[in-house]
């Protein structure tokens, strides 16, 4: 018997096949978009400049991508992609390709934001997809909205900052001379604070962990969650502070701080904070941290 007939009457052969699904494609997708990340991110030229780049990571940036696929992968199994899923899906790939090839924090960044404007605007009866679109806002802020808008105020944030930094030195070590954004503690010391060191400029990433961390707990918001978006950014400006203080009381504390094992110490340290504040606020209401 011709195998073609064991086919019911009625039922074409395309039809018996299985869709493209939903979620698998936005996996895809999201796949991608971070992967092109870790590439441009990481050194693989050897082992050593591998483990120094991946000791370096942003681990809240990192823990964020994770929710996204999280997320997406909690979504719908049994939804299939519609045109307009498929549209987005090559568009987004076709961009991925193109941003190799320009610098990664826009580039990705931009893609993010479509991306998660795209989850909100047509899932946002989805919970699942809606909280991967949230992060993923979220991921490009921190990525390009964030540093766009420092760059903007970046006078203003370096005096707010120098202002902190001042206040906290005058209480410990009312030695060291404060002029505009430059503390001098002695002759062959001083420093001045930079864009690259302001507090300001890492807001974003106190931002980042606690939307991660709520999406990755529940997947609808609460009022809890601005108060420990407050709470962060409040950490995380007195953290770098206290840390530029350091940065000015002797050139030895300069070099320990800034160039030595107290840099990633701090790192370490701060993420912890970000992240311990997020989880605080995500948990479940009457659970203890």
């Amino acid at each position: 018997m011709d195998r073609l007939a064991t086919i019911a009457p009625g039922t074409s052969s395309a039809a018996s096949a299985h869709p493209i699904a939903r979620r698998e494609l936005f996996l895809w997708i999201a796949g991608c978009l971070f992967a092109n990340q870790a590439v441009q991110l990481i050194n693989l030229s050897s082992f050593s400049a591998f483990v120094t780049d991946l000791a370096a990571q942003n681990l809240v940036y990192w823990f964020a991508c994770y929710v996204v696929l999280y997320r997406v992968n909690a979504s719908d199994r049994r939804a299939s992609a519609s045109v307009y899923d498929w549209c987005i899906a090559v568009a987004m790939l076709c961009a991925v390709l193109v941003s190799s090839f320009i610098a990664y924090r826009f580039a990705i960044g931009f893609l993010a934001s479509v991306m998660g404007l795209y989850l909100l605007t047509l899932y946002r009866n989805d919970e699942q997809l809606a909280s991967a679109g949230a992060v993923l806002l979220a991921v490009s802020a921190q990525l390009v909205w964030g540093p766009i808008v420092f760059q903007l105020l970046t006078p203003e944030f370096l005096r707010a900052d120098a202002a902190l930094v001042g206040i906290l030195i005058m209480l410990v070590n009312p030695e060291i001379v404060w002029n505009d954004t430059t503390f001098r503690a002695s002759a062959d010391h001083a420093v001045s604070i930079v864009g690259a060191c302001s507090s300001f400029q890492n807001l974003s990433t106190a931002v980042l962990a606690c939307a991660a961390a709520a999406m990755f707990v529940r997947t609808r918001w609460t009022r809890r969650d601005l108060a420990a978006i407050a709470m962060a950014s409040a950490a995380m400006i007195i953290l770098n502070d206290a840390r530029l203080c350091l940065l000015a009381f002797s050139a030895e504390s300069y070099q320990f701080w800034h160039e030595g094992p107290g840099a990633p110490m701090y790192g370490y340290f701060t993420t912890a904070v970000m992240l311990l504040i997020a989880f605080w606020s995500a948990r479940p209401r009457g659970s203890r941290l």
